[in-house]
């Protein structure tokens, strides 16, 4: 009998997987201007962009959004996370990888061809804006955050989180 997966939980697989590829931020299901990515993680040289399918439907339907009919999207690398059967290889778009969920995480089926030249910056960095105004906001119940601060040799500095009062 084949495991039927709900998008939370591939979401919530794609988050520790992109921990396990070095990623040092990982932002999953939050809108940030245009784009709304399932998980996305920063490594500090790149990008990658996972977006979970529970469906094929919904793994067509994805050719209709507006980034990417321009061909304009977030991350550097970029993978579909779906169950195995919802993407086949002639699907994949080009230069995207494929993940499928593998017992209690997610294993590589294609390695992304090359990174993409043409990236979304723009929302990339609104998302990140978004996450750090979030952070330094009200503290939701469970989550908590002291104020970080580092001065560079250049004297800048840079925070997140919430005074100490």
């Amino acid at each position: 009998m084949m495991h039927t997966y709900t998008h939370a939980e591939l979401v919530k697989r794609a988050g520790r997987w992109l921990r396990t590829q070095g990623c040092a931020v990982i932002i999953t299901e939050m809108a940030g201007g245009f784009q709304e990515p399932d998980a996305i993680g920063w490594h500090p040289r790149y990008s990658i962009l996972v977006e979970c399918k529970v469906s094929r439907a919904d793994f067509l339907s994805d050719k209709n959004k507006g980034h990417q009919r321009i061909g304009k999207s977030m991350g550097d690398t970029r993978y579909y996370l779906a169950p195995p059967g919802i993407i086949t290889l002639v699907d994949l778009p080009k230069k995207w990888g494929l993940l499928e969920p593998y017992r209690n995480g997610v294993k590589r089926v294609v390695y992304p061809t090359e990174f993409f030249q043409e990236k979304d910056w723009r929302n990339e960095i609104t998302l990140i804006i978004s996450a750090f105004r979030r952070v330094r906001g009200i503290m939701p119940d469970g989550v908590s955050a002291k104020f970080y601060e580092y001065e560079t040799k250049n004297r800048a500095t840079v925070g997140i989180g919430r005074e100490e009062e």
